[in-house]
């Protein structure tokens, strides 16, 4: 499991929530999540449409079926995934949401109506892609880079 305080930079006294939801597939820590309707109620998955609304980011790692903390909130501070893969992210970029979880520049993913969701503005740079990061051997296996969740 993700160290919980790997994800969680700083609140700033913004009121940022931790909240559970089943978990419809396995998730990983620092993965934009968007809500889904099931028959047991709202599960969570990791955000797969640019264009729909961001209900969070994993605190933790999850397995599908199990309980996912997920982070949400304005103003906070988060390490998350991001993918500098065909556009370099620099300190200042707004960011949307790609397949995957994962965080892009605006405009960058492939979006075809055009209906962007610009969800936070990076505050570290990279230029390698979210794969790239998950094998990386700097921080614990892991690199997340810090956000500022609008």
């Amino acid at each position: 499991m993700a160290v919980t305080s790997a994800v969680l930079v700083n609140d700033g006294g913004a009121p940022a929530r931790i909240m559970n939801f089943l978990a419809a597939e396995a998730i990983t820590a620092g993965l934009c999540l968007e809500i889904i309707t099931s028959a047991v109620g709202p599960k969570v998955q990791m955000h797969d449409s640019p264009d729909s609304a961001v209900a969070g980011f994993a605190l933790a790692d999850a397995a599908a079926g199990d309980m996912c903390s997920v982070i949400t909130g304005k103003g906070i501070q988060l390490n998350v995934h991001v993918d500098g893969g065909t556009t370099n992210i620099a300190i200042g970029d707004d960011l949307e949401v790609i397949t995957g979880g994962a965080l892009a520049v605006a405009g960058a993913a492939v979006n075809t109506d055009d209906l962007r969701i610009v969800c936070a503005v990076a505050l570290e740079a990279t230029t390698e892609t979210a794969a790239n990061h998950l094998l990386s051997s700097s921080g614990g296996g892991v690199q997340l880079f810090k956000v500022l969740v609008l």
